[in-house]
């Protein structure tokens, strides 16, 4: 009942062995007062529990169920139930009995409404950067409410919450940070409505109670800054809370999104300073050729453990129905982001929410594959379908559903899987003494700290890395070879050319795994991202960048396992073996110190003073958005822009050929090789501006261009750089000449190059969408040269055959002569 304080812990107790916490008790009585001793054996177990005080605020956790479970006969803890480790029968003989609890929020009296936006800055949008409607939803997932407490009760600290927002067709992505925190309301500010369905029963009284509702101070950005914007989110609704100021909130905020410059190579560490006691950091972010993200692979690990984190592998790549939940929605963004990052080079295809309002968990009920993280306070409220895979990130449990008792981690492949799990448990292991060693250092906060603060930062980001590695070495093992099952579009296009099926050898690619991991991959390459995988290798896409990076990652793979230099951990023995590594080449330790906003414009002896978090329109410092932010937006997606007539090498392409060059230059004959290269890459990169000029004539320039490459690989040099071809192939697209596409590509095949996904793109286009001869599609030209490649290719083989056959007889009259001369020196006469 509610005539006694909640509990909010439950535990079991060895008599003499254990003690328990000053604010605990023992349940030493039974209701009938009998000893509530729990075991069967002679040494007495005892329950123990902890109830809430006087002052607990009414959105902490409380237990609201307890279950006893057997596990000797299979049973496992309830979904989102935390099992106690302790056996309550410690006989010699009996089964192993456990206690399991449930906590959930101690929700008081309350009325939830649709949140809408109280006020914003900018005021109007941008055109760069327009605000989303549904932004209300995401700040305050469960509603605004607006609740009746006990005026004993005290104020919960902020919860700060992370959501990403898909905009643009989903082709760019909005990350929010979120602090949400609690206000007082009059009551001479409410309705009678309000007043009786907050207090049926007429009871209350403004003296012992008092109400409140949740407010959300939000923060948008296309880059994932969680860390940093939690930190000046919390600093302002402090401010709110405390005293006066000189300098009011509103010119903090524009402070921060007008005046402080972000991260670049020749500013890499920004350092703003909020108060003598209070500053934040910026960094620049690393140029990786991944997507952005908000992940947090820590928080992954962590909360999931190595063997849980190989069951959501699975469920994310068979597309399964996931919802993921927490109390702890910063995590929960983190995770899910997360899951559907380990699977890359794969990009998750069906409906994506992190942290999903309740006004849309309808979707839980959608007859198709989703990722959803929602708060675990939904449970209350209602039950997932039984087709729902549930990961609970505050217990460690992934709850199968019931149609889902077939998914199990022997599906995946075993050799990668193993040195995933080997290599996962050891990051797990150092994750956990990092933890431990950063709780018993003691915090400083002065001058001396600050670059400790960036020092702790590159760390964090070094073990993201470390966590996100192991899993792309995976995947890239997994598909090692999947290039060689690719099919190329060699004639003109028709209907159903551009299918999965006329696109891959699903079939061969299939049979060329391993017998046993057979059912694994037939589940995958039946999955709308596979699908969608093949199309965006085979086309131009914006992923272009990041598959070219795979590619690499498969053949550094299969080189690995080729001269067996994979350990078991899963790490090479050589420091190139790393697919993920940062970049020091630019690396600069220059910060720039960034002073606290100053009352410029205001009133002078004036003072700020807050009443609850309510912001003036009038005292923000509002300026025109500068054209080198626009600049920065638009470059921010990164890559090469897929329509490009002038062929680019990507970032890490460069990165590529500088690692050659300096591998080359310790030999002349090699360097030399590379300089002639180099020369032959600038004439190709120079070769549409040539074109430009005399565009009459550019089917023939690409023609003697073409005729350059054969004559290039006759003479025995093979050129490896790729835009030399790339370059062909975006210039037989733009002037239709898909036939001689069709000849580069042949050609690059017999020099040994295979293309990567942006050379490989530009050549399907080129094929595609060109106009084709008309003599192209029914000429007999096509069957006549079949015919003379059938004749030449039986000409040939039956000349070598003749040639081995003549050699054979050659051999045969040698040996018997020297067999004959054995045998007469053997006899000891001559023939002569």
């Amino acid at each position: 009942g509610n005539d006694r304080p909640p509990l909010v812990d439950v535990g079991v107790m060895y008599e003499g062995k254990e003690r328990i916490l000053p604010d605990s008790e023992i349940l030493e009585k039974s209701v009938g007062g009998r000893l509530a001793n729990v075991n069967n054996s002679v040494a007495k177990t005892f329950l123990t529990y902890r109830r809430a005080p006087p002052s607990m605020p009414c959105s902490a956790l409380v237990v609201t169920e307890i279950v006893v479970i057997c596990t000797s006969k299979g049973e496992m803890p309830p979904h989102a139930f935390c099992m106690i480790n302790k056996n309550l029968n410690k006989g010699l003989v009996g089964a192993d009995i456990f206690i399991c609890y449930k906590k959930s929020v101690n929700r008081p009296n309350l009325i939830t409404y649709k949140p809408g936006i109280l006020s914003r800055y900018p005021h109007q949008d941008q055109d760069s950067f327009p605000l989303p409607m549904s932004v209300p939803l995401f700040c305050l997932p469960m509603g605004a409410t607006l609740e009746l407490w006990p005026e004993s009760t005290s104020q919960p600290d902020p919860v700060f919450s992370t959501f990403v927002l898909t905009v643009s067709d989903a082709a760019q992505k909005v990350y929010g940070s979120a602090v949400t925190f609690y206000e007082r309301v009059p009551p001479d500010k409410l309705t009678p409505e309000q007043l009786k369905k907050l207090d049926p029963g007429g009871q209350g009284d403004v003296t012992t109670f008092t109400y409140n509702t949740n407010k959300c101070i939000c923060l948008l950005s296309r880059w994932p800054f969680f860390d940093t914007f939690e930190k000046f989110l919390i600093f302002i609704y402090r401010m709110s809370c405390e005293g006066s100021h000189s300098v009011p909130i509103e010119r903090y905020i524009s402070h921060l999104l007008e005046e402080v410059p972000f991260p670049s190579v020749q500013r890499p560490r920004i350092l703003l300073q909020l108060s003598p006691d209070d500053r934040i950091i910026f960094t620049q972010p690393e140029d990786l050729p991944l997507p952005r993200s908000g992940a947090g692979f820590r928080q992954l690990l962590m909360n999931l453990g190595s063997e849980n984190c190989l069951m959501l592998l699975l469920c994310v790549l068979t597309e399964q129905k996931l919802l993921v939940h927490s109390l702890r929605p910063d995590v929960l963004t983190a995770v899910a982001e997360a899951a559907s990052m380990i699977i890359f080079p794969f990009k998750w295809q069906c409906p994506y929410i992190p942290l999903c309002p309740i006004s849309l968990v309808e979707l839980l009920h959608a007859p198709l594959p989703f990722l959803i993280g929602v708060d675990s306070r939904f449970f209350d409220l209602s039950e997932p379908p039984r087709d729902v895979i549930c990961v609970d990130l505050d217990t460690s449990i992934i709850t199968l559903g019931e149609s889902k008792l077939n998914v199990h981690l022997s599906f995946l492949p075993k050799k990668p899987t193993r040195v995933l799990k080997n290599c996962l448990d050891r990051l797990h292991q150092k994750l956990h003494l990092l933890l431990q060693s950063a709780t018993t250092q003691p915090s400083n906060n002065t001058d001396n700290s600050i670059d400790n603060d960036f020092l702790l930062k590159r760390k964090e980001l070094i073990f993201e890395l470390e966590i996100q590695e192991a899993f792309l070495r995976f995947m890239a093992t997994i598909l090692r070879g999947y290039r060689n099952y690719l099919l190329p579009i060699i004639k003109a296009p028709t209907v159903g050319t551009t299918d999965t099926n006329s696109l891959f050898n699903l079939k061969a690619f299939t049979l060329s795994r391993d017998r046993s991991d057979t059912k694994f991959f037939g589940l995958v390459v039946k999955t709308q991202m596979f699908i969608r995988f093949i199309e965006e290798r085979s086309f131009v896409s914006d992923m272009d960048a990041g598959l070219a990076f795979f590619d690499e990652c498969t053949e550094k793979m299969a080189a690995a396992a080729l001269v067996g230099k994979v350990k078991q951990n899963g790490w090479l023995q050589d420091g190139e073996g790393r697919l993920l590594d940062l970049d020091e080449s630019h690396h600069s330790e220059r910060t720039v110190f960034i002073m606290p906003p100053e009352p410029t414009g205001l009133p002078s002896n004036t003072t700020y003073t807050y009443q609850g978090f309510n912001l003036n329109p009038l005292l923000f410092s509002y300026k025109e958005p500068k054209s080198l932010l626009k600049a920065a937006t638009r470059l921010s997606g990164g890559g090469m822009a897929p329509g490009s007539p002038m062929a680019r090498r990507t970032k890490h392409e460069i990165k590529s050929a500088q690692k050659l060059a300096k591998k080359y230059a310790s030999s002349p004959e090699l360097w030399a090789k590379c300089l002639l290269g180099t020369c032959y890459s600038l004439w190709f990169i120079h070769l549409p501006s040539f074109v430009l000029m005399s565009q009459t004539k550019a089917p023939g320039t690409l023609r003697n261009a073409q005729e350059l490459l054969v004559r290039i690989q006759k003479a025995g040099f093979t050129i490896k750089d790729e835009v030399c071809y790339r370059v062909m192939m975006q210039l037989c697209g733009l002037y239709s000449q898909p036939v001689l596409a069709v000849k580069l590509l042949f050609l690059m095949k017999r020099s040994g190059l295979q293309p990567n996904a942006i050379t490989y793109g530009f050549y399907n286009r080129a094929v595609l969408e060109a106009t084709w001869p008309s003599d192209m599609h029914n000429s007999s030209q096509l069957l006549w040269n079949k015919l003379r490649n059938v004749i030449m290719g039986a000409a040939l083989f039956r000349q070598a055959g003749r040639r081995l056959a003549k050699q054979r007889r050659m051999s045969t009259v040698t040996d018997d002569g020297n067999s004959l001369t054995a045998d007469v020196g053997g006899d000891g006469l001559s023939l002569t």
